[in-house]
């Protein structure tokens, strides 16, 4: 799993977008909110190597959430997805029940237990999955029409250009105008503008490839960023990713 798997929270409770989600980026995992329990099948079957957690206390119509768990779970599809369950409910014959008949292989957490001890226990058991591989830090494409962009003070002027990945440890980028940039040289005074969130970070290039009679520059953030900065970062990059993934999500036919 060098890539690490996909994180995804079908119906996530309120906790977990409020609070939980931001400890979990934080800890460099790749997550996804999923709020559509009939198409994420189809889409799941995209990621075979993801882990899901179910939010059971959302009802379903029609249907129950053993029984849907169960199918995704036999579905040749879907098989090797990873589930564990989340929910307020600690009555123990249910945790039985998904841990002993269904055997989902992601744990029961009970989010009763506060949200200090239900992150705990995620991260436990993400950890414990090799879910972020051997990837350091979650990388983010950024669509051409997806607004990250950045201006620059190098030698008393300013350069301006886009990004075309990020990570909280640096970017890839080009720019407008030619740049006299060689790889080790400082970057002492870097703007980004992150979906109109401005973050201002120092690094080094670390590198350029040209691609398309274009050149890219990778510029490594120096480490030590305050959390603010990290935190913007994090949640650009997060947000970035989901927005592709709704994208996509929207895209899927149910053929009932």
């Amino acid at each position: 799993m060098d890539q690490g798997r996909e994180v995804f929270f079908l119906y996530p409770p309120s906790v977990l977008e409020e609070q939980l989600l931001n400890i979990v980026v934080q800890a460099e995992y790749e997550v996804y909110l999923l709020k559509d329990h009939q198409k994420a099948p189809l889409l799941l079957a995209d990621y075979p190597d993801a882990i899901l957690f179910v939010n059971i206390d959302e009802r379903l119509r029609g249907d129950s959430w053993e029984d849907w768990i169960a199918r995704l779970m036999a579905s040749e599809q879907t098989s090797s997805v990873k589930v564990g369950i989340l929910s307020y409910n600690d009555d123990p014959a249910l945790a039985q029940y998904y841990l002993m008949d269904l055997s989902v292989p992601c744990g029961f957490i009970k989010l009763k237990l506060g949200l200090k001890e239900s992150a705990k226990i995620l991260l436990t058991v993400l950890e414990a999955n090799e879910a972020r591989g051997k990837r350091r830090f979650v990388r983010a494409a950024v669509p051409s029409n997806n607004t990250a962009r950045f201006n620059m003070r190098q030698a008393g002027e300013v350069y301006r250009g886009s990004i075309i990945d990020i990570s909280v440890a640096g970017a890839a980028c080009t720019f407008e105008s030619e740049v006299d940039l060689a790889v080790g040289d400082s970057v002492g005074d870097m703007q980004l503008n992150l979906r109109g969130r401005n973050v201002s970070v120092t690094g080094s290039v670390a590198g350029t490839r040209s691609v398309d009679g274009r050149k890219i520059y990778v510029i490594l953030f120096r480490e030590g960023s305050d959390d603010r900065t990290r935190h913007k970062l994090h949640d650009f990059i997060h947000s970035t990713l989901q927005i592709e993934m709704d994208r996509k999500l929207q895209n899927i036919q149910v053929h009932t």
